[in-house]
């Protein structure tokens, strides 16, 4: 809903809101969800903390931000500290720490579950962690938020980032497990971390973090676990919900080079044409996953929620258009021209109206169900709930939509995120735990000292030595030759199976 209101510069949902997050305080105190009668999640603290901090982006109401920091406070109390890392203990929990993982500390790292026996730091919650830290650095400048942020970026990019540049679900903490890794990726995983990364990119200006930034979006748009050779993201549960908004959130920020910004808009319009036009079931506002198709002739509300993230995109997608002539005159001749590309670019009227209408209507079912949710979750607090976008294992075969001339390469060394002596290297499913604290990091202190003394504002990072990367690569791939492989992918003749119908334009009505 804030979302929403600050892309049409309104204020349409601000008391609604508000009433919502007095609920939502009512059910689950400082905003710690219960799971299973069990234990509590910091994912849902944190997805609380999101949705505050940008409501206070868009209202500048100081209660929102209030409530974004004591989310961001909750969830700090399971996030380990330096200190912490450094003596192996964190008082929430009731076992020793490792202290170093591949010659990293955990510092940086986000338990999912409250309960004091699970080792597990999840990469879902460590990114929201950093999205929310991110943020609230962005709305208040306010250091503390800044070195949490880089904290937890730097934490997955040394735990939890694997050779092809996505993302890990979580590592053990524990002393006597070996820093053992879950290493399958999930897109919100990667879609979160790369969400922070764009926030993070943009107040720092730090160049390692936006190369890094670079090779994760180009990781991302080519993974074909996630999207098939139409380019559509097609897991079934998330719908590419943080993809997507990870996306847009780079998009917004314009963090890299002008020929990757008019690829991601290319790319953000593919999804939005398929949810309108493959996830919609007939012609309502009610919307499926995947985006693939065919349309759910159930209502969902986690549908709805993910679908926005693609509506949402459009009316920005034509917020920029029509304030910016580099979208339509861009400097690359690889660049497809808008009449030749099916996506929200080329519309015989301003759509936008018809955009926000969507929008409006697929919230307007979504709202009425928000109020009743809260109170079914405060009668039924002990039962079994599920993550919303959360990537369950799905068994797809995917046909890979790369051409046959695309080559890896090893990229150029990248540096990490904060200061340090380690690099970072691969990390298998077993590692090794005993490497003594001393090997870790030792210039850490003196470059955040540094930081801290020459930044007013949190628009300065500290560069930290080159990083290695023992891999192949994907990312050094030209950007001509991303756009020129998305075009192919939108190709008419791509779009559907018969062959005879074009990619669908969008006008009002």
């Amino acid at each position: 809903m804030a979302e929403f209101d600050r892309s049409t510069n309104q204020t349409r949902y601000k008391q609604r809101l508000k009433q919502y997050f007095v609920f939502a305080e009512s059910v689950s105190p400082e905003f710690l969800n219960e799971m299973s009668g069990k234990f509590c999640a910091i994912l849902g603290d944190s997805n609380y903390g999101y949705a505050a901090v940008r409501a206070y982006t868009t209202y500048q109401d100081p209660n929102f931000l209030a409530l974004a920091v004591t989310s961001w406070t909750s969830a700090r109390r399971y996030t380990i500290s330096k200190e912490q890392a450094a003596a192996g203990t964190i008082d929430v929990k009731q076992f020793s720490l490792s202290l170093s993982c591949q010659g990293a500390t955990l510092t940086g790292g986000t338990y999912f579950s409250t309960e004091f026996n699970d080792t597990n730091l999840h990469s879902i919650a460590t990114g929201f962690f950093l999205v929310v830290s991110a943020l609230l650095a962005e709305a208040t400048s306010n250091q503390t938020y800044l070195d949490a942020a880089v904290e937890s970026a730097s934490f997955i990019q040394s735990h939890l980032l694997d050779p092809s540049n996505t993302v890990m679900a979580f590592i053990s903490s524990k002393l006597n497990e070996s820093c053992s890794v879950y290493t399958t990726a999930y897109s919100p995983d990667t879609g979160i971390f790369l969400e922070g990364l764009a926030i993070l990119a943009d107040i720092t200006r730090n160049a390692s973090t936006q190369a890094l930034l670079h090779s994760i979006i180009v990781a991302v748009i080519t993974d074909t676990s996630w999207q098939g050779s139409d380019g559509i993201l097609s897991v079934a549960t998330d719908g590419g919900y943080y993809i997507v908004r990870a996306l847009a959130a780079f998009y917004e920020r314009n963090t890299t080079s002008s020929d990757l910004r008019e690829y991601i808009k290319e790319y953000i319009s593919v999804q939005y044409n398929a949810v309108i036009e493959k996830a919609t079931s007939g012609g309502s506002n009610i919307y499926g996953i995947p985006w693939t198709g065919p349309p759910s002739t159930s209502f969902s509300s986690a549908n709805q929620t993910v679908a926005l993230s693609a509506l949402l995109g459009g009316i920005q997608l034509l917020d920029d258009q029509s304030s910016s002539t580099s979208i339509t005159s861009p400097t690359s001749s690889a660049i497809p021209h808008a009449s030749t590309t099916p996506s929200l670019l080329r519309p015989k009227k301003n759509p936008t109206g018809a955009i926000v209408g969507g929008v409006v209507g697929g919230m307007a079912v979504l709202t009425f169900i928000i109020l009743g949710a809260l109170l079914f979750h405060r009668r039924h607090r002990h039962e079994n709930h599920q993550r919303l976008a959360v990537d369950r294992r799905s068994s797809q075969t995917l046909t890979p939509f790369m051409a046959t001339s695309f080559t890896t390469s090893e990229i150029p060394r990248e540096r990490r995120i904060i200061e340090g002596k380690n690099a970072r290297h691969p990390v298998p499913s077993e590692g090794d735990s005993s490497s003594p604290s001393g090997a870790v990091d030792a210039d850490a202190a003196a470059g955040r000292a540094d930081m801290r003394a020459t930044a007013t504002t949190p628009h300065v990072a500290a560069a930290g030595p080159l990083n290695p990367l023992h891999a192949e690569r994907r990312e050094d791939m030209p950007t001509e030759e991303l756009l020129r492989l998305l075009h192919e992918r939108l190709q008419p003749g791509r779009w559907n199976d018969s062959g005879d119908e074009p990619p669908p334009e969008y006008q009002e009505g």
